[in-house]
């Protein structure tokens, strides 16, 4: 009784965590990254991981019985070779890769600390913006600046904000 309920759930955890990260593996692909699509790509992942091990644990003579020996050698190390080979890249795959818009997150990472760690006078020079514009934009977001040199960390520590907020305020521009 208690393997037939666990196999039901495990079935939908299953199948629901599956959906979730196949179309937001897609939506990520084709360059869709808007709300919560790679959160909830990255964060649901460990549930779809334990579901599958535990279908996959409850399913097991199923499993061994449909398939060949050769046929299970092909798939699983073919999986487990993109996956050493996804782990460990070749430097020149890597740089093909970032020719073609992957793995930017660390150079959006280092961009985001320099901006952050930037003043406000230089924020407004770098976005086109005066001085008052951005002082006025983080107003809007309830964050007060006492100088133009402050930099854009310092607003959100002395305004007990998350840097993100900052960054919405001086770069998200309403329209």
């Amino acid at each position: 009784m208690f393997m037939r309920s666990l196999r039901s759930w495990v079935t939908l955890i299953t199948t629901g965590s599956f959906l979730l990260l196949a179309i937001t593996g897609l939506l990520m692909f084709f360059k869709v990254r808007d709300g919560l699509i790679v959160v909830s790509h990255e964060w649901l992942s460990p549930i779809f991981f334990v579901g599958a091990s535990l279908h996959i644990w409850l399913n097991w003579k199923a499993i061994l019985g449909t398939i060949s020996k050769a046929k299970w050698m092909v798939i699983v190390g073919l999986f487990v070779a993109m996956l050493f080979f996804s782990i460990f890249p070749a430097q020149h795959v890597v740089e093909h890769a970032r020719e073609h818009g992957h793995g930017q997150e660390e150079i959006g990472q280092r961009a985001t600390e320099l901006l952050l760690g930037a003043s406000i006078s230089t924020v407004a020079s770098l976005e086109g913006r005066s001085t008052s514009e951005i002082r006025e934009a983080l107003l809007l977001h309830g964050i007060r600046v006492a100088s133009d040199d402050d930099t854009l960390v310092q607003a959100a520590r002395k305004n007990q904000v998350p840097t993100v907020r900052v960054l919405d305020a001086v770069l998200v521009q309403k329209y």
